[in-house]
Formats: structure tokens, sequence, C-alpha cells
């Protein structure tokens, strides 16, 4: 999500963050129970089952007046709905709810992202349209694994995902994506950029961009560490849960995601470095 570099938003941030953090106990206890399919069993034990994909939390497609972000993530949490399946109006604690319940971040990394979203393109007291996230070069970015480069001058950029963009990925990669190839997917996405005779990434959406990759791998890796392609299909493609997911194990911590952010990062210098000296 958004940190912005100016002092004052800062400072929002941090105050926001706090805010958030401190209710997290009872943002989390009302709805968690809610979530999951069991609440009566053990947090261990609804783990390790896969999600509810069935009846209140059946994929469905969006519909005429629903919105959805660039982000799959969120996207497909409001397809099954686990957020507001409308993607408006959605609420701080729900969406921290749904980011710990199914995607098992740590209450603090959730509320950190959720306080990004809604300071720059949410409102505190109405929560958070997930069309709003689509503003361009605040969260959103170009250079998208699966969505379109903004229009020049739009403020808002295509949350419609592009099939010939995942076709493509799932053709340069049929065996899947590891750290290795998201990074390589990165480096080809940013350089259709220079083709377009577009502005690289500033160093910020550089990040959030290793960011976006990192969590994927975090939430859609099978047991050999890759996210298959069938999970790519269904998750980046349809914005839907692959039927094999389950909830990950190990709480993704903040600290986490950004070790291997980093590790996405460091592979592009790499593969960056080895292209200028071929």
């Amino acid at each position: 999500m958004f940190l912005s570099t100016t002092s004052n938003l800062h400072t929002l941030f941090k105050i926001l963050t706090v805010a958030l953090l401190s209710s997290l106990p009872s943002l989390l206890s009302a709805g968690r129970n809610r979530l999951l399919d069991d609440p009566s069993q053990s947090e261990q034990q609804r783990r390790q089952h896969s999600l509810s994909l069935n009846g209140e939390h059946a994929f469905i497609t969006p519909g005429l007046g629903d919105v959805r972000s660039p982000c799959p993530a969120l996207n497909t949490l409001a397809n099954h709905g686990y957020i507001n399946r409308s993607g408006k109006g959605i609420s701080a604690s729900s969406l921290i709810s749904a980011l710990t319940s199914v995607y098992h971040l740590s209450s603090p990394f959730a509320a950190t992202l959720v306080a990004g979203g809604v300071l720059c393109c949410g409102n505190i007291a109405k929560g958070i349209s997930l069309d709003t996230l689509a503003q361009h070069n605040k969260i959103e970015h170009d250079a998208s694994l699966v969505h379109d480069n903004a229009l020049p001058g739009a403020k808002f950029a295509p949350t419609q995902v592009n099939l010939t963009l995942v076709d493509e990925l799932l053709r340069t990669y049929p065996g899947g994506m590891g750290i290795n190839e998201l990074a390589q997917a990165r480096i080809q996405r940013e350089m259709s950029m220079f083709k377009e005779k577009r502005l690289n990434l500033n160093a910020f959406h550089e990040e959030i961009g290793h960011g976006e990759a990192a969590l994927m791998w975090l939430l859609m890796k099978d047991a050999t560490n890759v996210v298959n392609a069938k999970t790519l299909r269904q998750f980046l493609g349809k914005e839907t849960f692959p039927s094999t997911y389950t909830i990950p194990d190990e709480e993704i911590s903040l600290q986490k995601a950004k070790e291997v952010s980093a590790e996405v990062g460091n592979m592009m210098k790499k593969v960056k470095t080895s292209i200028l000296q071929n």
C-alpha cells in the first residue's frame, strides 16, 4: 500500500495505523468467526482446511455496478463474498478480518496495508471502495503483470484483467512461477514501458511491484515453492481462489513479506545486469 514521503502524511499514516491496531482485538473477534468454516474449531484446526468456496462464499462474477481494484487478492475476496461483493464501502474492520483470516496476514501487517489504502484512497469514516485503489500512480502503477498500463493522462488505471497478458505469462512459464520467474516477468513488463515510450517506474513503485510479487508467492505457492500454472490462471486471470487453496500455515508478517520482496528485487537486479552485459 501507499506510504507518502511527506512528513504530514507520514504522521497521519502512523496515527491511523496505531488507531487500527488498538482496535484489532474487537475487530478480529467480531469478524473471524463469520469468515471461516466452523467457528467451533480452533484456529489451528481451521487453518488446516480449505476455505469455504460454496454457498455464501461461492464465486460470483462482478455484476452491473460492482467495482474492482487492480489487486487480484482483494478482488478475489470480493468475488467470494469475504468482503462486500459490490466492492464498495468496505470498512477497515472487515478488510482487516478478511486479510488475517483468509490470507493469514499478521494483524500488524494487515492493519498497515489497510491504513495505507484508506489514507491514500479511501475515507476513514466511510471505508474504501475497491475502484479508488486504481488511482494512477498512488498505490497503483504501470507494468502490472496482467493489467494494461494507464492511458496517458488518465486519473485511473484499468481494473479489467488483460487475458492476453495472462496467456502470455502461462506460455512463458508453463511450469509455474517461483521467485526467479516472478522477477523475470516483472522485468519484461517494465521493459514494455520503454517500448511504449513511458517513464520508468520510480523507486517507490518499483518496491510496490516487488512486494506484490512477493505477496502472491507467499499466498499461492505450493509445496515446491512455485505458484503453479493452474493457480496463476485462476487467481490472476479469473480472480478466484484455486480449488486447492488452503490458508497458509505460517502467519505472513510484514518482515517476512519485506524479505521476500527484497529477494525479488535482488533477482531483478541480477537479471538486468546480465541483460546489459550480453
